[in-house]
């Protein structure tokens, strides 16, 4: 499992940072569609991190595919959340619980693409098998 939370990390923290940063520093606007490609990332992140998991061990089952999307976000949100506290900015902790299973779900989506993959029977009718 910790390979595929490494994996959706290499995607998943560069994004988040680099959000946060414009966001920060007024370059885009939080309400931005730029926002939205940004999360987009982060959630393809956390598929590519669900899709490793079941990639890299078979036998691994979804819901460990979920946790690595889970655990990639309470690392990234750990650390926004102390950015946020040193800056003294208002944290919005209703917002975390919800992100936090659309991360896993996304994660697990990856994880079902993944065993989708291994089973190796894409582009076939099953008619014809």
């Amino acid at each position: 499992m910790w390979r595929g939370v490494v994996t959706a990390l290499v995607v998943a923290l560069p994004v988040a940072v680099f959000n946060q940063l414009l966001v920060a520093g007024g370059d885009i606007d939080g309400d931005s569609p730029a926002v939205l490609v940004f999360w987009l990332l982060i959630l393809f992140g956390a598929a590519a991190g669900g899709w490793g998991v079941i990639r890299l061990c078979p036998d691994a089952g979804l819901p460990r595919a979920a946790a690595s999307g889970a655990i990639t976000y309470l690392i990234v949100q750990a650390i926004g959340v102390v950015a946020r506290t040193v800056r003294g900015e208002e944290i919005s902790w209703l917002a975390y619980p919800l992100l936090l299973l659309l991360m896993a779900t996304a994660a697990m989506l990856g994880g079902m693409f993944g065993r989708y993959w291994q089973r190796g029977d894409y582009g076939s009718d099953s008619a014809e098998n």
